[in-house]
């Protein structure tokens, strides 16, 4: 191989590298930002889907902010659970909970 080759490919390799080193550093500032979206999404969907039904079942029944007021408080503890299996890291894993494990 010729001197020039070598200095090609020797440059093209640094390319990759620092390319693949940037997208590196660009991959982890968006992962933290998506745990942020993430657990912001867990919340309020919680506590809307809970008084979406809460509310629906008060229509149904006629008892205007009693079970309102109850799904609110469960679908903000689902939220709050949600959160905790995603920043604990066991938000993904099918059958988190190891028996094995105590």
């Amino acid at each position: 191989m010729s001197t020039l080759n070598k200095e090609k490919n020797l440059s093209k390799r640094i390319d990759v590298a620092l390319a693949k080193k940037d997208y590196k550093q660009t991959f982890k500032k968006t992962d933290s930002l998506n745990i942020y979206y993430r657990v912001g999404t867990e919340l309020l969907a919680g506590l809307i889907i809970g008084a979406g039904i809460g509310w629906t079942v008060d229509q149904w029944f006629n008892t205007t902010p009693l079970f309102l007021i109850i799904f609110f408080i469960l679908g903000g503890v689902a939220g709050i659970y949600n959160l905790w299996r995603v920043l604990t890291g066991k938000g993904l894993k099918l059958g988190f909970f190891n028996k094995e494990e105590k």
